[in-house]
């Protein structure tokens, strides 16, 4: 039997490329809409996400100015010039023209600018400044500058000072006058003369054997009205009287 092929042609002739060009036409149409989707990603701008910074809980560091506070400024104490060997009158003036707190010592007390020393009740302007003590660091509350000055019948070594003997002074007129005792012998017809001690009472007297003695005499010897070689010391009931050492 003598077989036979049989063709069959597909309606629309040409059928395996027309499928071809339908796929390729799919394709390019896919492959347009993934390139739109690309192009607007990009074109999207980008955005960082914001962080916001924490505030700081770290106290600031004090200045050196505003940690240590400024030093009060310490009183200064005006010196005026050394007044030793001067008069205290000139020293304690200028004391008071520097408008300084004085006081005024008596030598051998002890008078220093830890305090102590024994303050003269009163002096005379003329007498010498044995030692200047200046304050200016204001060490002793009682004054700024101190003069020291020797006490009565003494030097500034503290030595007993030399008394000289009196002299005899002729009166005139008649008759011989006993110094401070008024007793006049009349009618000898000869000049008298008196006494003239190196202390006196107040009234211009010398003094004699057992009189009470000034508080500024204590401890000073002097010639008596009689001539007599007298000290100012304390009796036997405490009483300071002028003595000639002999008792009676």
């Amino acid at each position: 039997m003598i077989g036979t092929r049989v063709h069959r042609r597909l309606p629309g002739g040409r059928g395996a490329s027309g499928l071809a060009a339908l796929v390729a036409a799919a394709a390019l149409a896919l492959t347009g809409c993934q390139s739109d989707d690309t192009d607007a990603k990009a074109a999207a701008p980008r955005t960082s996400p914001v962080t916001s910074a924490a505030p700081s809980t770290t106290a600031p560091e004090p200045s050196p100015a505003s940690s240590s506070p400024t030093p009060a400024a310490e009183p200064t104490v005006v010196t005026i010039a050394d007044h030793t060997g001067t008069s205290v009158g000139r020293a304690v003036a200028a004391a008071r023209a520097s408008g300084l707190r004085y006081a005024v010592y008596l030598q051998g007390t002890g008078a220093s600018l830890d305090g102590g020393g024994r303050t003269a009740s009163s002096w005379g302007t003329s007498e010498k400044v044995c030692e200047q003590i200046d304050d200016p660091d204001d060490r002793n509350a009682s004054f700024d500058v101190a003069f020291v000055i020797a006490r009565d019948g003494r030097d500034c070594a503290g030595r007993l000072l030399h008394t000289p003997a009196p002299t005899r002074t002729t009166a005139a007129g008649g008759g011989t006058s006993g110094g401070s005792s008024g007793v006049t012998g009349g009618g000898s017809g000869t000049s008298g003369s008196s006494w003239t001690c190196a202390i006196t009472s107040p009234a211009g007297n010398c003094y004699a054997d057992g009189q009470f003695c000034a508080t500024r005499h204590h401890g000073l010897s002097t010639y008596g009205k009689g001539g007599e070689y007298l000290t100012c010391e304390q009796d036997s009931d405490g009483r300071w009287r002028w003595s000639d050492g002999h008792a009676g």
